[in-house]
């Protein structure tokens, strides 16, 4: 398997997010020591890094597709645990079409990982998730592909809470989106 192969299905070739961004969306997110972070499509970590050191998270969980990627957050993250205010930080090598959502997941973080095809299914199980353990859930998208967008709103279980420029990551794209679920 080629190190950054996202080509397969709807997925999208590996682009790292901007360091500056996770803290400029957090900081429209009420966040205690309870939430759990998951960054679906984590790459090498950048995101699950960013979110274990700076936030007090119950958990920080990054979800990559490919082993390759994933195996180099594992050994990044081992490197910086010791700079970690969240201690407990896990990488699992998985397609979200697989991954169990868990049932405490509260800020879900999407870098344009994929698009509708994969979106959709694993939209499905946070739902199920939310309904098995009813909870505020947060998702921020940032460059959504696609109708990602209308697909998170189709659901009728989340609703846009703001909109961030797309100048946050210095691109020409869609703005960043936070959804609240409902």
């Amino acid at each position: 398997e080629y190190l950054y192969d996202h080509t397969r299905d709807d997925r999208v070739a590996y682009v790292a997010s901007p360091w500056h961004l996770l803290p400029r969306t957090l900081r429209h997110i009420e966040l205690s020591e309870s939430d759990t972070f998951v960054d679906f499509g984590c790459g090498k970590g950048r995101v699950v890094h960013q979110a274990a050191r700076r936030w007090p998270f119950r958990r920080v969980i990054g979800v990559e597709v490919s082993p390759k990627l994933a195996e180099i957050a594992r050994t990044a993250l081992a490197a910086r645990a010791h700079r970690h205010r969240c201690k407990n930080v896990e990488i699992v090598a998985a397609d979200v079409r697989e991954f169990q959502v868990p049932d405490d997941l509260t800020v879900g973080y999407f870098f344009r990982p994929f698009g509708e095809e994969t979106l959709n299914p694993l939209l499905r199980d946070i739902i199920e998730s939310i309904d098995r353990n009813p909870r505020r859930v947060w998702l921020i998208y940032v460059w959504p592909k696609d109708r990602s967008l209308a697909a998170i709103l189709d659901s009728d279980r989340f609703r846009i809470v703001k909109e961030l420029p797309s100048s946050l990551i210095d691109r020409d794209s869609d703005p960043v989106v936070i959804f609240e679920s409902c």
